[in-house]
């Protein structure tokens, strides 16, 4: 039997790209399709996981693991950048506050839709060669960035690209050293995009970050996290999907709780086997207890998790045990009726 798509339904359509299909159909799980046929299909909405799982009729914890592997693929982008906020009519960066620093400023906003805040760096004035010009005088430091930046990109600047490497230092108040280390970061982490180093400098100007000293411990932090982050989706399997930004937190937290890291696979496996998927919540609740409990070797945390199942088993035969008790089924006589001769001579329940 073979089948055929109605021609009918060609009235209406929206493009798929045909990498979903040729690279990513055997691997994507059926609710992270859903989840982008779903964002194809209304491109002019930046929805969020609220948003998702209304329409998908989804529990929230499972869309945002789903939307993690299309993120991981480079595919869908989190909210929060600059492109959201530049997709979006109803957001003016003309019309917004705008707080100031010494040399520039970093502008943010609410998005309508998603009402996440969302940092707007577009907004900088656009440099003109006599505005780079006037730069480079007023601080000797900025062509030898430029000089030492193709070094590290391993290719020319473009105009553009020069454009945002001065804006960092002029405008936004970082210091050259910071956003050359902060370049090289970008390289390093296969992430060789000048917009991707402009929003990633704009969430640290945010935070304060505009120092050689800030960034490179900054990059230590991300760089540790990353590893740490490794670790968990290898005691967890995922090997499908990122993170999401929860189930970053979690690990940065149990790593920072000054447990044997060496638990937490343990904390993992269990939560996986009481609850059948990836768990993050139940983990955290597992090595949170152990913490206040004073549970910090492997051994007392197997003697723990032992205990534990042999509670539960406890308490499955005790109420085994009170459901055969209280029934109000009568073995004996369930088995006289089923077996009792019949009028014809049969039995009931014979073959």
């Amino acid at each position: 039997m073979s089948y055929s798509v109605q021609s009918g339904i060609w009235s209406s359509v929206f493009a798929v790209p045909s990498a979903v299909v040729d690279q990513h159909l055997k691997m994507c799980s059926p609710l992270s399709l859903k989840i982008l046929l779903l964002m194809l299909r209304h491109p002019d909405i930046h929805p969020d996981i609220a948003w998702l799982s209304a329409n998908l009729n989804m529990i929230p914890e499972e869309v945002e693991q789903a939307v993690g592997y299309w993120v991981s693929a480079g595919i869908i982008q989190e909210t929060g950048v600059a492109e959201l906020a530049a997709s979006c009519p109803s957001c003016d960066p003309q019309s917004i506050s705008v707080p100031k620093n010494e040399a520039g400023f970093v502008s943010q906003q609410i998005h309508p839709q998603t009402e996440q805040k969302v940092t707007v760096i577009s907004a900088r004035p656009k440099l003109s060669q006599e505005d780079a010009a006037a730069l480079s005088e007023r601080d000797p430091r900025l062509p030898e960035l430029l000089e030492e930046a193709q070094t590290v990109w391993g290719a020319p600047l473009t105009p553009a690209e020069s454009e945002i490497l001065l804006a960092l230092c002029g405008y936004y108040g970082m210091a050259a050293e910071a956003v050359l280390i902060l370049l090289q970061y970008c390289v390093t982490t296969g992430h060789k995009n000048m917009n991707y180093l402009e929003k990633t400098a704009a969430s640290w100007i945010e935070k304060g970050i505009l120092t050689y000293d800030q960034v490179e411990q900054e990059i230590l932090r991300l760089s540790k996290n990353d590893e740490n982050e490794k670790k968990i989706i290898k005691a967890f399997g995922l090997y499908n999907r990122g993170l999401t930004s929860r189930e970053r937190e979690l690990v940065e937290k149990w790593f920072s709780m000054g447990v044997d890291e060496r638990l937490f696979p343990l904390a993992c496996e269990r939560a996986m086997e009481n609850t059948g998927k990836v768990s993050f919540s139940y983990a955290d609740k597992i090595i949170c207890s152990w913490k206040a409990r004073g549970i910090d070797t492997v051994k007392a945390a197997m003697e723990d998790l032992h205990a534990g199942a042999l509670k539960g088993s406890g308490e499955r035969q005790n109420r085994s045990a009170q459901t055969g008790g209280e029934s109000s089924i009568d073995m004996d006589k369930l088995r006289e009726m089923l077996y009792s001769p019949n009028t014809d001579g049969s039995v009931n329940g014979g073959e």
